[in-house]
C-alpha cells in the first residue's frame, strides 16, 4: 500500500500539558514518520504511513489524549508530497508566533513527581519545585506564549546535564517537560525572620524549622508557586485569633489546609465528588460542612459558620509542609485584607513583616500573581458553584462562540471582585480574580494584568467596555483615555446586563429560538433613571434585552453605611418600622428618619433584603466583608430545611405581582410579624428563601417563558440554588453558572458578551 501524509491540527487546551511527547511517541509506536510542533492554533503534526495506520493515529490522538488537554478541536488533511520524510521528531516552535488559543493554567503536583520528591533516594529528594509534563505552574510563570521554556521565568534556571537527558528521552516523564529541574540547577528556599535574618537555606531542614515554629504558635509567609500564602497552626485558637488581627480580618473565613482526604473526613462532611475536585490538577479550595470540630479552632477559622473551605497541598512545597507538620494549618492569601496577593521577596517583606514571624522565599519569578479558586457543591444536588475563578482555571474560555468580528477587545468589568476580559484573536480569556479596585494595591495590579495582557498578546485594542457606574475605578480608568485622537470604540454596559450577558455566554444561549428570563440579583449596580439596581428581572430574545421586573424600590440612605450595616437596610424596607427603633440611639434614628423621607436615591437591590432579613432574623451587628449577613440567613435557613424538607409557606401566595415586581415591603413586613409571633429564625428563613422561589415562578409564568437564566452574587447561596432546582427545574429550562462564578467576577466576560451579540 502507498504511503500517505497527513496534516493534522489539534486545537484547544494543547500546549504546555505534554501533547508534543505524546504524538511523538504515539507516532513512533506506529511506525509514523514526520514531525510534531506548536503553531498559532495549537499542534501541528505532519504523519506519513499508509492511510489506515494514519486513520488510527488521528483516532488514538483524540482517545488517549494527555490527561491535562483539553481538546476543542481537531482536524486532518491528506496532501501530496514527493518529499522524503524522516524518522519523527519534535520541531522547534516557530519564533514570534502569534498564537490563537486557550493558554495553560497551572496545574496541581501529581503524585508521580510527589512520590519522587518524598524518596530519600531520589536525587529530587525535599525538591519541592519537582515536576514534569503533566504538573507544575504554567500560567503563573509566563511572560509570553506559546508555552516554551525561553517564554517563561523559569529559564532563569539552565538545566543540568541530568535534567538534559531526562527532557530528551522520549521514555522518561520530563520528556520534553517545559519546567523540568532539580536542586542542582534549580529554584533555591530561603528561611528567613521577618527581620531579614537567614534561619536556613537547607531544604531538608527548612521544613523541620517551619514545623517547629509552627507549633509554638508561630505565622509564616510562605511563597506558594503563584504567590504568598499566610500560615499558622489552625488547631491553635490564639494564634488564629493573632492572625485575624494581624492581618486585619475581623470575620471572614479561613481557608484550613489538609495533610489528605482521609484527614480531611476526620473533621468534615466529604463525598466522592468533592474529593474529585480537591484532587484535581485544578487542586481548588472546596466549602464543606463541618463534621466534628475535633481540636480546630472552627470560631476563629469561620465565625459563626457551619462549614470551611478545604484544601489539599497543591504544590511540592505545601507537600512538604504537611509531611512535617501533622495538624491542619491555616492557609490564607498572603496580603492585608482586600489587598492583592503577595508575589515577590520585596513585596512581601514590605507588605507582610508586620503579620509574618518568618518568611520562606524562594527563587522562581511569578509573573501572574493568583489566590487559590474556591468551589462549593450545593448540598442535595451537588450542583456546582464558583466562589472565586483563579488559579487552575484561569485564564481560559473553552467553548466560546465567538460572533463574526475581527475587532480586538478589551473588557473592564466590575469595581468589585474584578477581572478583565479580553478578545485579541478567536479565543476569548477572562483573568484570574484581580479583587476590589477600592484598595489602591489592587487598582495598581489590575493595571498590570491589562498590561501584561497586552504584552502577551501582543495586543492593543479597538474596543474598550466597562460599568456604566460612573464613580467605578475601572470605568473612570477607561474615560481618561477617551479623547477625538484615539481611534478606540469606549462603550458602557449596564451591570445588570452585563451579568446577564455572562450566562447567556457560558451556556451559549445567544440563539436559542426561545424567549429566556434572566434572573439577576446582586448587591448594587448604577441602573438606569437614576435608580440603584440589585433584583431585576430581563427577558432575551432575537438579540434583544429589555427589563421587565424587579424588586419593588425602596430608599438607599447613607450611601456605604447602608452595605456595611443591616440594620439601616431593615429600617429602610420597614419605612421606619419602629420595631427597630432599640437597635440606634436617639441621633441616629432622627438623622436616619429624616433620610427615609427625602432619599437621594432608591434600590432594588435583592443583597440588602438579605441582609435586612439578616437582621431580622439574629444578624445585629455591623457586616465585615461582603455577604456576611447573607451567609447567616444561609446558614440557619440550610439547617432548617435539612430536617425540615416538605414544609413550606409562601409569604406572597395571595400575591400576583402586578408588573413582575416583588412587593419588598410587604414582604419583610410579614417576615417581622412571623419572628414578633416567635416562629424560629431558621424556619423563617427558609420561607423567606421559598417564596423569593415562588416569585420567580410567577413572573415566569405570567409572562409564558419556560427558560431561566440566573446570575448574580446572590446565587453563590447554596440553599437557593438548591431550591431552585428542586422547584423549578421541573416545569422550566433552569440554567445556572458553573464555570464563572456568579458574582461580579464574571461582569468583564458579560460586557464582552453583550457587546457581540446584543442589538438593542
Amino acid at each position: 500500500m502507498s504511503t500517505k501524509i497527513y496534516e493534522i491540527t489539534i486545537s484547544g487546551r494543547v500546549q504546555g500539558v505534554g501533547f508534543r511527547p505524546f504524538i511523538y511517541n504515539l507516532a513512533k509506536k506506529n511506525d509514523i514518520k514526520g514531525f510534531v510542533t506548536n503553531n498559532a492554533k495549537g499542534v501541528f503534526i505532519n504523519a506519513a504511513a499508509e492511510e489506515h495506520i494514519l486513520d488510527d493515529f488521528y483516532d488514538q490522538i483524540v482517545k488517549y489524549k494527555p490527561g491535562s488537554a483539553q481538546i476543542t478541536s481537531s482536524q486532518k488533511n491528506s496532501i501530496s508530497s514527493t518529499e522524503i520524510v524522516g524518522d519523527f521528531s519534535i520541531k522547534p516552535t516557530a519564533p514570534n508566533l502569534v498564537i490563537d488559543i486557550p493558554l495553560t493554567p497551572d496545574f496541581a503536583i501529581c503524585e508521580s513527581c510527589a512520590k519522587e520528591m518524598l524518596d530519600p533516594e531520589n536525587r529530587r529528594y525535599y525538591y519541592p519545585f519537582t515536576t514534569c509534563t503533566s504538573c507544575g505552574p504554567r500560567y503563573a510563570i509566563t511572560h509570553k506564549f506559546p508555552f516554551e521554556r525561553e517564554n517563561t521565568s523559569i529559564d532563569e534556571f539552565m538545566m543540568c546535564e541530568s535534567c538534559s537527558q531526562e527532557y530528551k528521552n522520549s521514555d522518561d516523564i520530563r520528556f520534553h517537560s517545559q519546567t523540568n529541574s532539580c536542586p542542582n540547577c534549580g529554584i533555591t528556599l530561603k528561611l528567613t525572620t521577618n527581620l531579614g535574618e537567614v534561619v536556613s537555606e537547607s531544604n531538608t531542614e527548612i521544613f523541620k524549622i517551619i514545623a517547629a515554629e509552627l507549633a509554638q504558635g508561630k505565622i509564616i509567609a510562605l511563597k506558594n508557586t503563584a504567590g504568598y500564602l499566610l500560615i499558622c497552626d489552625a488547631t491553635n485558637e490564639e494564634t488564629v485569633k493573632e492572625l485575624r488581627v494581624r492581618k486585619r480580618r475581623p470575620t471572614k473565613p479561613f481557608a484550613v489546609l489538609f495533610k489528605d482526604a482521609k484527614t480531611i473526613s476526620n473533621y468534615l462532611n466529604l463525598n466522592d465528588l468533592e474529593v474529585t475536585t480537591l484532587s484535581s490538577t485544578e487542586g481548588p479550595i472546596v466549602i464543606l460542612s463541618i463534621k466534628n470540630a475535633l481540636d480546630l479552632a472552627v470560631e476563629q477559622i469561620a465565625p459563626n459558620l457551619e462549614t470551611i473551605g478545604a484544601m489539599l497541598p497543591n504544590s511540592g512545597t505545601l507537600k512538604l509542609l504537611m509531611e512535617n507538620f501533622n495538624k491542619p494549618i491555616i492557609a490564607t492569601s498572603g496580603n492585608f485584607h482586600g489587598s492583592p496577593i503577595c508575589c515577590s521577596e520585596k513585596e512581601s517583606i514590605k507588605k507582610l513583616s508586620k503579620i509574618a514571624d518568618y518568611f520562606l522565599h524562594n527563587s522562581l519569578t511569578v509573573l501572574h500573581p493568583q489566590d487559590d479558586s474556591v468551589v462549593k457543591f450545593t448540598e442535595e444536588f451537588a450542583q456546582k458553584i464558583i466562589l472565586r475563578r483563579s488559579r487552575g482555571f484561569a485564564p481560559n474560555v473553552l467553548d466560546f462562540e465567538k460572533p463574526e468580528s475581527r475587532e480586538k477587545i478589551l473588557c473592564h468589568g466590575s469595581d468589585l471582585k474584578n477581572t478583565i476580559a479580553i478578545l485579541p484573536n478567536n479565543n476569548c480569556y477572562v483573568s484570574e480574580y484581580i479583587g476590589d479596585l477600592e484598595n489602591y494595591d489592587t487598582y495598581l495590579r489590575f493595571e498590570k494584568t491589562i498590561e501584561n495582557y497586552t504584552r502577551i498578546f501582543n495586543f492593543e485594542p479597538d474596543v474598550i467596555l466597562f460599568d456604566a457606574h460612573p464613580k467605578y475605578v475601572s470605568s473612570r480608568f477607561a474615560e481618561s483615555f477617551v479623547h477625538p485622537e484615539n481611534p478606540v470604540l469606549f462603550q458602557k454596559i449596564q451591570h445588570h446586563k452585563a451579568h446577564f450577558s455572562a450566562i447567556l455566554g457560558e451556556k451559549n444561549l445567544w440563539k436559542s429560538k426561545d424567549r429566556i428570563l434572566g434572573i439577576i440579583w446582586d448587591g448594587i449596580g448604577f441602573g438606569e433613571e437614576d435608580k440603584i439596581w440589585g433584583g431585576e428581572f430581563f427577558e432575551y430574545q432575537d438579540n434583544k434585552m429589555a427589563r421587565i421586573g424587579h424588586l419593588d424600590y425602596y430608599p438607599w440612605i447613607l450611601g456605604d453605611k447602608m452595605s456595611k450595616n443591616p440594620k439601616i437596610s431593615a429600617l429602610s424596607i420597614s419605612g421606619g418600622n419602629l420595631v427597630f427603633k432599640e437597635y440606634f440611639n436617639v441621633n441616629e434614628w432622627n438623622i436616619y428618619s429624616k433620610a427615609l423621607k427625602k432619599p437621594s436615591f432608591e434600590t432594588s437591590s435583592m443583597g440588602r433584603f438579605f441582609d435586612a432579613v439578616g437582621f431580622v432574623l439574629g444578624f445585629t451587628k455591623p457586616i465585615y466583608f461582603e455577604g456576611e449577613a447573607a451567609m447567616y440567613l444561609e446558614k440557619i435557613a440550610q439547617k432548617w430545611y435539612s430536617s425540615h424538607k416538605n414544609h413550606f409557606v409562601d409569604y406572597l401566595e395571595n400575591e400576583k405581582l402586578s408588573n413582575n415586581i416583588i412587593p419588598t415591603k410587604l414582604l419583610l413586613d410579614k417576615i417581622i410579624a412571623s419572628r414578633q409571633k416567635g416562629i424560629q429564625p431558621g424556619k423563617i428563613a427558609l420561607n423567606f428563601h421559598y417564596t423569593l422561589i415562588k416569585c420567580i415562578e410567577k413572573i415566569a409564568l405570567n409572562n409564558k417563558i419556560h427558560a431561566l437564566a440566573f446570575s448574580g452574587g446572590v446565587f453563590q447561596n447554596a440553599l437557593l440554588v438548591d431550591l431552585i432546582l428542586k422547584f423549578l427545574s421541573t416545569n422550566f429550562e433552569v440554567h445556572l453558572h458553573e464555570n464563572f462564578s456568579p458574582n461580579d467576577e464574571n461582569i468583564s466576560f458579560g460586557q464582552l458578551n453583550y457587546y457581540l451579540n446584543i442589538k438593542n
